[in-house]
C-alpha cells in the first residue's frame, strides 16, 4: 500500500513538471546573443543618427561662415570657382571665318570645298575641341552641306552680331572680323583660329598648339610696322609693329589676352571694322598677328623653329592639268607625316580649264578626308552650288 502511494506521488510529479515546462521555456545562448546584438545595433543606429544631426548642423555654420567670409574678401578665391575656371581653361574651341559661297571665277573669293573639308579634318584629327565656330555674314547662306537639326559642334554664327557698328557689316574684311573675337557668345577662352584653306593631316594634341597655356608658334622672331606710313591714324592710339608672316598656319589664341590688348587701345578695333568693304593696303591690318606682336612684348607666346613636318605649302602655280601635281602631293602628305597643310586657290580662272581643276581638288580632299561627319548631310547637291 505504501509503495503504490509513492509511485502515484512520483508519477504525478513528474506530469506537472512537464506541464509547467511549457509555460516558462528557458532560452538558448545564441537566442540572447542575437537579442543582445539587435539591441547593439539599435543603440549604434541611434548613436549614428545623433552624429549625423550635429555634423548637419556644423556643416550649415560653415556655409554660413564661409558666405560672410566671400562676401567680405571679394579677391578670395573660392575653390570649387578655381576647379570650374580650371575645367573651362581646359576646354578649346575653332573658330573659322567664312564668305560664303559666291559664284565668281575670281580666285579671291571662289569656293572649291575648302571649308567643308578643312572641318572634316579638325573633326577627323582634333576630337578633343570643344566647338567649332564657323563665322558668316548675315547675308550670306547657311553651309548647305551642315545639317541644321544635327551640327553637333559645329557652330555657324553670325559674325555681324560681334561687329561694334551695323552698318559695318556685312564685312568683306577678315581682319575686321579677327579684331572682335572675344565677343563670339560662348568662345572658350583658349582657341584656335584656322583659315578654312588650312587643314590638319595629322592627329594632334592641344600641346601642338599651347605649351605652359601660352600659344605656341611656330617660326621664330621678326616684326613688321603695320601701316608703312606712321603718320596714318596718327589721332587713334594703336599698335606700331605685327608680328611678321605667320600665314597659313593654325593660329592659337587666347580670350583673356585680347580683351587686355584692347582695353589698352580702345579705339583701334573700331577703325580696322570701318574697312568693311575689303582688306586695307592688302595685308596691313592683319589682325592676328597684331595680336602676336603683342602677346610677344608680353612674353604672352611661346614660340620656336618649325619642323619640316610642322607644314607643307602646296605651291602657287599650276599646269592646266593638275592631276598627276596632286598626285605627288597627296603621297607627300602621307609619306612625310605632314602635320598641316594650306591649299590656296591659284588655280585658273579660264571656264573650260577651271572646273577641271576643281574636280581634281574634290578627288583630292576625299582621298585625304573620306569619312562622312554626323553633322553632314549624306550626298547633298554638290553641282546645285558650284
Amino acid at each position: 500500500m505504501v509503495l503504490l502511494f509513492v509511485l502515484v506521488f512520483y508519477q504525478g510529479g513528474t506530469i506537472s513538471n512537464v506541464r509547467n515546462s511549457k509555460k516558462s521555456v528557458v532560452p538558448c545562448k545564441e537566442d540572447e546573443t542575437f537579442i543582445n546584438e539587435k539591441r547593439g545595433f539599435a543603440k549604434e543606429k541611434e548613436d549614428f543618427e545623433k552624429e549625423k544631426d550635429k555634423f548637419e548642423k556644423k556643416k550649415q555654420k560653415f556655409e554660413e561662415k564661409k558666405k560672410q567670409f566671400l562676401e567680405e574678401n571679394d579677391a578670395f578665391e573660392d575653390p570649387e570657382e578655381e576647379e570650374e575656371e580650371e575645367e573651362e581653361n581646359e576646354k578649346i574651341d575653332v573658330v573659322f571665318t567664312w564668305a560664303g559661297i559666291i559664284k565668281t571665277m575670281n580666285n579671291r573669293n571662289r569656293y572649291n570645298y575648302e571649308l567643308q573639308f578643312s572641318l572634316r579634318a579638325v573633326h577627323k584629327y582634333l576630337p578633343w575641341v570643344n566647338k567649332i565656330y564657323v563665322l558668316i555674314n548675315s547675308d550670306t547662306d547657311y553651309p548647305y552641306w551642315i545639317n541644321k537639326e544635327k551640327s553637333g559642334k559645329v557652330v555657324v554664327y553670325d559674325r555681324c552680331k560681334i561687329i561694334e557698328k551695323p552698318e559695318h557689316c556685312p564685312t568683306l574684311n577678315t581682319f575686321a572680323v579677327f579684331s572682335a573675337l572675344e565677343k563670339i557668345e560662348g568662345l572658350s577662352n583658349k582657341f584656335i583660329l584656322i583659315d578654312d584653306d588650312v587643314f590638319i593631316n595629322q592627329p594632334l594634341t592641344p600641346d601642338f598648339f599651347f605649351k605652359d597655356d601660352f600659344p605656341r608658334v611656330l617660326q621664330r622672331y621678326n616684326k613688321m610696322k603695320i601701316y608703312q606710313d606712321n603718320r596714318e591714324f596718327k589721332n587713334i592710339k594703336r599698335p606700331e609693329y605685327k608680328f611678321a608672316m605667320y600665314s597659313h598656319l593654325p593660329k592659337p589664341m587666347r580670350k583673356d589676352l585680347i580683351v587686355k590688348f584692347h582695353e589698352e587701345y580702345p579705339e583701334y578695333a573700331k577703325l580696322v571694322q570701318s574697312h568693311h568693304t575689303g582688306r586695307y593696303k592688302k595685308l596691313s591690318e592683319e589682325f592676328s598677328m597684331i595680336y602676336y606682336q603683342y602677346f610677344y612684348d608680353h612674353k604672352w607666346m611661346k614660340y620656336e623653329s618649325r619642323n619640316k613636318s610642322d607644314f607643307y605649302q602646296i605651291p602657287h602655280t599650276h599646269p592646266a592639268d593638275i592631276t598627276r601635281e596632286f598626285d605627288k602631293i597627296y603621297k607627300d602628305l602621307i609619306s612625310r607625316n605632314i602635320k598641316t597643310f594650306n591649299c590656296n586657290d591659284d588655280y585658273s580662272t579660264d571656264k573650260e580649264i577651271y572646273p577641271k581643276q576643281r574636280k581634281v581638288l574634290w578627288d583630292f580632299y576625299m582621298k585625304l578626308y573620306p569619312e562622312t561627319p554626323d553633322y553632314e548631310i549624306p550626298n547633298p547637291d554638290h553641282a546645285k552650288y558650284s
